[in-house]
């Protein structure tokens, strides 16, 4: 059942991704100018990777693209590449950038250059329908709690000292852990969550009992030396937003951001 749920994500991403941004005007490109971006195609509605399109889909992915024509780059070259070595690998060069709706930490800034903000997003606390848990330090004490390994999530879930963190390899894992009893909460990113709930908890057997009481800036990062790139993107980013390009692609997957967070 799990797999054709995610066959049906995928199809509909597929069908968000041609419908967005399909008939944009494309920036004049400097001449054999490729952007290498690195990204673990996981997130839905962030970034996925459909296997037998061979197609890169998703929120963070149409930004770049929309971005790098902007910056002037005539192609985007996406790296799928795992989570927790999508970071070293901008100080060993291997691409330009690296985007996975990172959180900006002050860790990770000490070790890359991070753009300005793209988006702000907070954390859902989720649990299963008729637990009756409650997001406070009593109830999370001694209890499974659920995260995407070398998310910023962990924060949140060590703000709970007594809680027992259960590391996933992908939200969708962390949130399914609830629904099948491994863990009793999930700690995931506010849209991703909300995302997971309506295209594939089909059983509607999880609810959010909180967030965290911050919104993160999500951030594309480069290598630590490599602040040229990241002022021409947040000058790109800057004025994407000014343009009105960016209401709707954000408006195009997630609705009304203000009240999803």
């Amino acid at each position: 059942m799990k797999k054709m749920l995610f066959i049906l994500v995928s199809m509909l991403c597929l069908l968000l991704s041609a419908g967005c941004g399909s008939d944009k005007q494309a920036a004049t490109p400097a001449a054999n100018k490729v952007l290498r971006v690195a990204t673990s195609p996981a997130s839905p509605p962030f970034e996925l990777y459909l296997e037998e399109q061979k197609k890169f889909t998703g929120f963070d992915i149409d930004l770049i693209n929309d971005l790098a024509q902007k910056m002037g780059y005539e192609k985007v070259e996406f790296i799928n590449t795992p989570f927790d070595e999508l970071l070293p690998g901008l100080n060993h060069k291997k691409y330009d950038i690296a985007i996975n709706n990172f959180s900006k930490t002050k860790a990770r800034s000490i070790d890359y250059a991070a753009s300005d903000s793209y988006a702000k997003a907070a954390f859902s606390i989720v649990a299963k329908k008729g637990s009756n848990l409650k997001a406070d330090i009593d109830s999370l004490n001694g209890r499974k709690v659920a995260i995407k390994k070398g998310a910023s999530a962990e924060r949140v879930a060590k703000s709970f000292p007594g809680s027992i963190i259960v590391e996933y390899p992908e939200n969708a894992s962390a949130l399914h852990a609830v629904e099948t009893g491994e863990a009793d909460y999930a700690i995931c990113g506010n849209l991703t969550t909300a995302y997971y709930m309506t295209h594939t908890d089909d059983d509607n057997c999880l609810q959010v009992v909180g967030h965290s009481e911050r919104q993160d800036d999500l951030v594309v990062y480069a290598e630590k030396g490599n602040k040229e790139l990241i002022k021409k993107f947040n000058v790109a980013l800057s004025d994407y937003k000014k343009s009105g390009e960016y209401k709707r692609l954000i408006k195009f997957y997630f609705g009304d951001i203000e009240k999803q967070s």
